[in-house]
């Protein structure tokens, strides 16, 4: 995401991270008020959570009607690269607060006004980070046949959903899926 040692942190021990990132969170929420010359009524410190999973590092959510924001976090991709996130990822959320707080949902999501502030905060602006990510589940997969040589493979809850009705159409030949005579599943050919 850009120039994670252009904010350099001293990192004492895992548990102290979260305190940290709400610490970075409040630090950037004060430095966009001063860049923007906006007051703390109007831009508030977002609540900070820890319950991100996947692949995602972090997630600004905002509550249309009372226009309230918070943070969420990614808590294993802090514990595995504490440096970048604090540097990297807790401002971009951070900006997307800002952005979202001052605009509202005229402004694209990483569109101008929130580069604009990225690089004010003397960090480049990348819309994703590039840190090393598993997501967090594997759905199995199911075998289905259709009119063409190769089957075709649904996922889980598309096999579920098949059972219950719902039809699905093969993208090759357009014919509808039908469950496999050989029903195993993408693990079990292993």
């Amino acid at each position: 995401m850009g120039q994670a040692g252009q904010h350099s942190l001293p990192l004492d021990s895992a548990d102290d991270l979260q305190a940290q990132a709400i610490e970075r969170t409040a630090y950037w929420i004060e430095q966009a008020r001063a860049l923007l010359e906006v007051s703390a009524r109007r831009l508030p410190v977002p609540t900070v959570a820890f319950d991100l999973r996947g692949r995602a590092a972090g997630q600004a959510i905002f509550a249309r009607r009372s226009r309230d924001c918070r943070i969420r976090i990614n808590a294993q991709l802090l514990a595995s690269h504490p440096q970048e996130m604090l540097a990297e990822t807790v401002p971009h959320e951070v900006a997307h607060v800002v952005i979202y707080r001052l605009y509202g949902r005229r402004a694209k999501p990483h569109g101008k006004e929130w580069k604009a502030l990225m690089r004010a905060f003397g960090i480049e602006p990348a819309p994703c980070h590039t840190l090393p990510a598993e997501p967090t589940r594997q759905l199995k997969r199911y075998r289905y046949a259709c009119a063409c040589d190769e089957p075709a493979w649904l996922t889980s809850i598309r096999h579920k959903r098949a059972q219950q009705g719902t039809d699905y159409l093969c993208r090759r030949c357009g014919e509808k899926l039908r469950p496999s005579a050989h029903a195993d599943s993408a693990e079990e050919r292993g």
